[in-house]
Parts: C-alpha cells; sequence; structure tokens
C-alpha cells in the first residue's frame, strides 16, 4: 500500500513537471514566434545594442534634412577654397611686385652710391687742383682768397697744402679767423 500511495504521489508530481514544461515551452515559443514591438518591455536589437547611438540609422524623414546640409556645408567649402586661392593668387602677385620694386631701390642704391663717390672723386679733384693754386699763389693773395671761403673748405685746402706754405697764407688772415683755421687743423 505504501508502494501504491507512492507511486501515485509521484505520477503527481511528474504530471505537474509536465504541464509547467508544456506551459514554458508554450511561452518561449510566443516570444520567439512574436511580431517585434509587440512586448512592452522589449530591449534593443542584436544589431542595436553594439552600435553608437550616433550610428543608428536615421529616421526617413531626416535624410533629406542632413543631405541638404551636408550640401550647403560643401559649398561653404567649395566658397571658401575659391576665396582661398584667389587671396593666394593676389599674394603671389604682390610679392612678384614687391621683388621687382626691391630690385629695382638696389638698382637705384646702387647709382646713388657710385654717383656719391663720383662727386667725391671730382670734389677731391677740385680740391687738389685748389691747393695747387694757392700753392701757386703769393701768400697774400691766398689768405685773402681763404678768408672769403667757408671755413670748412678753407680747412680742407689748408691740410693738403704742405706746413710751411699753410704757415705763410694763415700769417696774412685775420687773427681770429687763422686761431680758429689752426684750431680745426689740429682736430
Amino acid at each position: 500500500m505504501i508502494r501504491e500511495g507512492s507511486l501515485q504521489m509521484s505520477h503527481g508530481i511528474m504530471g505537474g513537471f509536465l504541464i509547467v514544461g508544456l506551459l514554458a515551452k508554450m511561452g518561449l515559443t510566443a516570444v520567439w514566434l512574436s511580431p517585434s514591438g509587440a512586448w512592452l518591455l522589449q530591449g534593443p536589437r542584436v544589431s542595436e545594442a553594439a552600435t553608437p547611438a550616433e550610428a543608428r540609422p536615421v529616421e526617413s524623414g531626416a535624410l533629406p534634412r542632413l543631405a541638404s546640409l551636408l550640401q550647403q556645408q560643401r559649398q561653404s567649402l567649395s566658397a571658401r577654397e575659391a576665396a582661398l586661392a584667389l587671396r593666394e593668387e593676389q599674394l603671389r602677385q604682390v610679392r612678384q611686385e614687391v621683388e621687382q620694386r626691391l630690385r629695382e631701390l638696389q638698382a637705384l642704391q646702387t647709382r646713388i652710391l657710385e654717383a656719391i663717390e663720383e662727386e667725391k672723386r671730382i670734389k677731391g679733384e677740385h680740391q687738389r687742383h685748389l691747393a695747387a693754386t694757392l700753392e701757386a699763389m703769393p701768400p697774400d693773395k691766398a689768405g685773402r682768397l681763404l678768408e672769403k671761403m667757408e671755413e670748412e673748405i678753407a680747412v680742407q685746402l689748408l691740410r693738403r697744402l704742405k706746413g710751411k706754405e699753410a704757415g705763410a697764407i694763415l700769417t696774412h688772415l685775420a687773427p681770429d679767423k687763422a686761431a680758429r683755421l689752426s684750431q680745426r687743423l689740429l682736430q
């Protein structure tokens, strides 16, 4: 008897397991076969769970707007690129003009320096000639001539003369001018 009761009880437990197993199988089948969005507590799909939110497909209404924004950005970049190319060309032309002007200025500077050197050479020749003329003149006439000259020129001429001749001419100058010229000869 005890066996019969235990047998009935084991049949009852097994029947319960069978019923629970059938219910679980029906539930899982319903979940797997149901259309997406049918369950309220549904998580992300496997394909969505692995991709960042920025990479997920956008709503179909947003695509034309994004394409328009992209086209505007391309046009803006093209306009900037064209403006930059124009600016670079202008800068290249300005650079060429500046380089040309610099070459012209350097040539002009060379000509000016040559002219200054030529003027110094001619002035030196004139001073040598005038110094030779003063040496050939009697000291009293040379003194009267130096008396009327600017002091700087008179000093330059006296420096070109021999000491004896310069001294003879200085004796025929006014004492104050002779003193100033002598003092400048020492400098």
